[in-house]
């Protein structure tokens, strides 16, 4: 059996998994939320995520809570032993947007300090940020240092193709790509088998937030614009999947409800948290990913109790985390998560049964609302 066959390669594959752990090392960077870890257990190369919720509930920051600061955050406090590289087409917020809100997260996460985005920014002259503050910003340099080196926020890049070129160009540059001979026709010809990099331990995210914004793109065959199903279609079930497969990156796409999804008739039935059908735009997409995961907010909805949770103590929180499909299973784990919409941060909530952990949570909460 050639050493360069499909078998050798994913028993090698398994192999090196089960030593890494053996001897230390890791194959996926946690989560931080401890019981979801159960079913998801972190974030593995070449693995894809979907994050869907309606609008206005934390989409966007749970994606930025998952894949951008706790994933730096694990990596710089857990001294994890990789390398990331995370391509954020952020096609609504700019740069500097999303730098305000890693200020907020981590003065909150390290110092307890909770202040917004807009309270940075010294809007008006009752609200002028304090010395300290700028000093304790400056103290965290290095986790604002690690962003500015590992993620690269792009905003003039619109379309599915020229998403896909440049990360492409990137995996090209960091990395080679291994080519076969086969059999056509009587002629020998090569195709591609298998990428190598030249950083094994190097995380590669591509997070695109969110699709529905994507500029639609001409289709080659006639050189008609493509309708906005189609271009969705054609960065999530091509391009995401090459970028998956061939290069073993991180696709994470983020993608919104249909506004029906919250209708007085889906009320009725109880059918408001997010749905595979309910996923706007191309409900196809559900089909290219491993990992699909909706976020509910059940206070916007007036529900007084939700799975044992008391919202009319959270009101606005509280959210729900729930793997609504995958490749591998879990479909219906949910995570129940406190929420700080001001300062980006999300963290696993004890179960309601644990009456004297969840009092704690009450008081906290009323504690930082007076």
């Amino acid at each position: 059996m050639s050493e360069n066959s499909l078998f050798s390669r994913t028993l090698s594959i398994i192999e090196s998994k089960r030593d890494r752990l053996l001897s230390g090392r890791i194959n996926c960077i946690p989560l931080g939320l401890p019981r979801f870890e159960n079913e998801l257990a972190g974030i593995e190369q070449g693995k894809s995520f979907l994050i869907t919720a309606n609008s206005k509930v934390g989409k966007s920051q749970i994606a930025d809570w998952l894949f951008l600061y706790n994933t730096i955050q694990q990596v710089i406090d857990n001294g994890l032993d990789v390398r990331l590289k995370i391509f954020y087409f952020t096609l609504e917020m700019t740069a500097e947007q999303k730098m305000l809100s890693a200020f907020s997260n981590i003065l909150y996460v390290k110092e307890g300090i909770r202040i917004a985005p807009k309270d940075l920014r010294s809007t008006k002259a009752d609200r002028i940020l304090s010395e300290e503050i700028l000093e304790i910003i400056k103290k965290y340099e290095p986790y604002f240092k690690k962003i500015e080196e590992v993620v690269e926020f792009i905003d003039d890049v619109r379309n599915p193709y020229g998403i896909y070129k440049l990360v492409r160009n990137y995996a090209l540059d960091n990395g080679k790509v291994i080519y076969r001979e086969i059999n056509n026709n009587g002629q020998v010809i090569k195709v591609e088998d298998h990428y190598e990099p030249n950083d094994p331990e190097e995380y590669v995210f591509v997070i695109v937030d969110h699709i529905s914004l994507l500029t639609v793109e001409k289709n080659p065959d006639n050189g008609m614009a493509m309708t906005l199903h189609e271009t969705i279609g054609k960065l999530s079930s091509d391009y995401f999947v090459k970028l998956r497969n061939r290069f073993k990156y991180i696709p994470v796409a983020i993608q919104q409800q249909m506004s029906s999804q919250e209708s007085l008739e889906n009320k009725k039935y109880n059918k408001l948290k997010p749905s595979l059908d309910g996923l706007a735009d191309n409900k196809t997409t559900q089909r290219d990913f491993d990992y699909i995961i909706g976020l509910f907010s059940p206070f916007r909805h007036e529900i007084p109790d939700y799975l044992g949770y008391d919202i009319t103590v959270f009101k606005d929180n509280i959210r729900f985390l729930e793997i609504l499909g995958g490749r591998e299973g879990g479909g219906g784990t949910i995570c129940p998560l406190y929420f700080d919409g001001a300062v980006n941060y999300f963290k696993e909530l004890p179960l309601p049964t644990d009456t004297q952990a969840i009092k704690h949570v009450h008081e906290f909460i009323k504690k930082i609302r007076n």
